[in-house]
């Protein structure tokens, strides 16, 4: 399957030919602009957005010096994060209380392309998107989701990718720290005539802060070239591997409260993960006031994950191989029996997007009408193996599984000018997609079943934006969806199912401006209703398998602002405060847990950061987050089982610091990051069994080296 996904791309970029119009040239200076946007990298873009949106610059990715994504997204308003492994190679990301493990409720892209495994049937994502490969990043919620799906519930991230460069640059960047932490990256774009490029490789290994080794390395190429006059296209290819032990087991009650900073208690699960992806971005103008964008693109991911058998029930008479904690107290120890189980994915995307854009008048009103769709598959391929010992990744097959879904979408959206100051937005999409799962093996028996399964969404949608750029007001109204999707329980022995799809209407109303050239603000109020969600399964000692929990219940504010204290002193040193805070409600509405909140849903969270950057070339930042308490179960319980699988999740406080310094004629930077300053020690996730703590505290320092050459005639 990979290799007709590639197949089909490299056929696309032969066959394209672009026609030789009278339009101008496009603007060898856009082309930053050629990746799908959801913002749009223009000064009054996100004015236009009739919906909460937030863009991370690339001076806000080089202020911060995050280690991983998840340390960007979490200064996102109404946005959680947790990072799933010690070296940042999964985070699972949640909007406004909906469900975040594997980031499956959030619509997931990168350059305008989904980047999940299976963007209709399985939309998680088990890699974390390396933060060295973007030089943006884009999140929008409410109306402006429908555009792109198939999930339009939460919201929309967006990671736009390095772009190639108008002259010759280098550049060489190098991080060391705790844990044996170590991060390179290097990067060298020029150009060729009209032909632009860019290369990039990282790479980055440590032990992990609970001995958990990872090893990494990434990579991305992009070649923007003209296609006539009138075009131009962006060829981008990528690879990201990813081979890292990765346990499923977290400590129990006691053994966590007597050393909370144990090493892992299974080192011999582990996981490898294999990425490789292409894309094909290309725009014709078709005059003044149209143009057409396709997208064609391939991907696939491979993963294996070995997970040795373990019980916190020791059977009489059996012979443990491995006995960790204290085994004369009750649910304090984990037994570690002689084999494992290996579970193998594999998964093929391949997809096609053309997007028309076409800007009109009626009488006194302005149109950008955008109409497009989507033809898209995809493949799955689940294998469950039984090892015979816990380091073996061969083992005798259990379980097969291959599936396959075909999926078609269209939208249609009129961005209304009525005046300068009054934006109204009408937009429906339309999904539909039809699975097939062939089942060959099940129970350590050869069978062969099949299943269809059909679903059709409608996804309607309307958004208002009145004002300027100074002070503006906005609202809209969507029909949030996400197709069913088939999951695989966290259990070992866990067979694949169909659950529902999620359904459910949103509202937003809120305000943003800048009244006042030393303040940016925005502020917005949001609901959501829902019919059904899917969640991890609600009930006191759950698996962190998923289920369809029902109706649930959305709302909350978030905020944000951004306070340039160097203008109001007026003074020549940047000093920049930011801070964002957000209130989010989420509760079941009926049934046995009717009232209660969800489980991982804090109600308060805020994240502040202060900004300093002086001419000389010397800096630095001062961040701090809080996330208050949550719970873990659907009955919201209070007091922690034995095992640490219920109870509550502590609020935390954690700091972080930056300082840096840049030697402008030569083109070094130096720089020195420490995470959780205070080595703060909490509990992040019970999920799927036991506790699981929060990132210790990390020092790390860098040295960065950039070249620019003289700009090409």
């Amino acid at each position: 399957m990979r290799r007709l996904v590639f197949t089909a791309i490299a056929s696309l970029l032969v066959a394209r030919s672009a026609s030789a119009q009278e339009t101008p040239p496009a603007d060898a200076s856009n082309e930053k602009e050629l990746e799908v946007r959801i913002v749009g990298d223009k000064a009054d873009a996100l004015q236009k957005v009739p919906g909460s949106g937030t863009v991370i610059s690339q001076k806000d990715l080089t202020r911060q010096a995050p280690v991983d994504t998840a340390e960007v997204l979490r200064r996102v308003p109404g946005v959680q994060v947790r990072q799933e492994l010690s070296g940042g190679n999964r985070i699972d990301i949640s909007i406004r209380g909906l469900e975040s493990g594997r980031s499956r409720r959030v619509l997931m892209l990168e350059d305008g392309i989904p980047i999940a495994l299976n963007p209709y049937s399985e939309p998680e994502l088990n890699h974390a998107p390396p933060i060295e490969r973007y030089r943006s990043i884009e999140v929008v919620k409410g109306s402006g989701n429908i555009l792109f799906g198939p999930q339009t519930l939460a919201g929309t991230i967006n990671f736009i990718t390095v772009a190639p460069p108008d002259r010759q640059r280098i550049m060489a960047d190098v991080d060391y720290g705790s844990y044996n932490y170590m991060r390179a990256i290097a990067s060298y774009g020029d150009t060729l005539g009209d032909v632009r490029y860019v290369a990039q490789v990282a790479y980055r290994r440590g032990d992990g802060f609970r001995a958990q080794p990872f090893d990494s390395a990434n990579g991305l190429a992009k070649i923007l070239f003209p296609t006539g006059k009138d075009g131009e296209a962006v060829l981008k290819l990528g690879f990201q591997r990813d081979d890292a032990a990765s346990d499923d087991i977290g400590m129990p009650r006691d053994m966590f409260r007597a050393d909370p900073r144990r090493p892992t208690l299974s080192p011999s699960a582990h996981s490898i993960l294999n990425r490789y992806d292409a894309s094909l971005t290309h725009e014709q103008r078709l005059g003044e006031r149209t143009k057409l964008k396709t997208l064609a693109y391939g991907y696939t991911t491979d993963r294996d994950w070995r997970r040795p058998d373990w019980t916190r029930n020791p059977l009489p008479g059996v012979q443990y191989l491995r006995i960790v904690g204290d085994p004369t107290v009750t649910g304090g120890a984990v037994y570690f029996g002689n084999g494992n189980t290996i579970l193998s994915r594999d998964y093929a995307v391949m997809g096609v997007e053309p997007r028309f854009e076409h800007r009109m008048k009626t009488g006194i009103a302005s149109h950008t009408i955008d109409v497009g769709g989507r033809l898209l598959r995809e493949d799955a391929h689940y294998t469950q193996r039984t090892g015979a010992y816990p380091q073996t990744w061969a083992g005798a097959l259990d379980f097969e599984q291959k599936r396959k879904s075909f999926a078609g979408a269209a939208y249609l959206q009129d961005r209304i000018a009525f005046r300068e100051d009054l934006l109204v937005t009408p937009g429906i999409r339309v999904e539909h997609v039809t699975s097939e799962t062939f089942t060959l093996r099940q129970n350590n028996v050869d069978e062969y079943t099949t299943g269809t399964k059909p679903t059709t969404g409608v996804v309607p949608g309307v958004g208002m934006v009145y004002g300027t750029k100074r002070a503006s007001v906005f609202g809209n109204m969507h029909y949030g969806f996400a197709p069913p999707r088939i999951t695989s329980s966290v259990s070992a022995r866990g067979a694949s199912r169909m659950l529902q799809g999620d359904r459910g209407i949103s509202y937003e109303i809120g305000t943003r401006g800048q009244q006042f050239r030393w303040l940016r603000a925005e502020a917005t109020g949001f609901m959501s209703n829902y019919a059904n969600q899917v969640a991890v399964n609600p009930s006191a000692g759950g698996e962190g398998n998923l289920a369809d929990v029902g109706a649930t219940n959305l709302y909350g504010v978030e905020s944000g602002l951004v306070l340039g204290l160097d203008k109001i002193l007026k003074v020549s040193t940047v000093l920049d405060l930011g801070a964002r805070y957000t209130y989010a409600h989420a509760s079941f509405r009926y049934g046995q847990f009717a009232g209660n909140f969800l489980p991982y849903a804090p109600q308060h969270s805020f994240n502040t950061n202060f900004d300093v950057e002086h001419r000389s070339g010397f800096g630095g930042q001062v961040a701090y987050q809080f996330v208050s308490h949550q719970f873990a179960d659907g009955a919201n319980t209070r007091a922690e089982d034995l095992f640490g699988i219920v109870g509550l999740i502590e609020s935390r406080h954690i700091f972080d610091l930056m300082a840096h310094y840049r030697h402008r004629p030569t083109g070094l930077s130096f720089r020195f990051s420490l995470k959780n300053v205070f080595d703060t020690t909490y509990v992040i996730a019970r999920r799927p069994e036991g506790n699981f703590p929060g990132p210790y505290r990390q020092a790390l320092v860098g040295v960065r080296w950039e070249w620019d050459g003289a700009k090409r005639d």
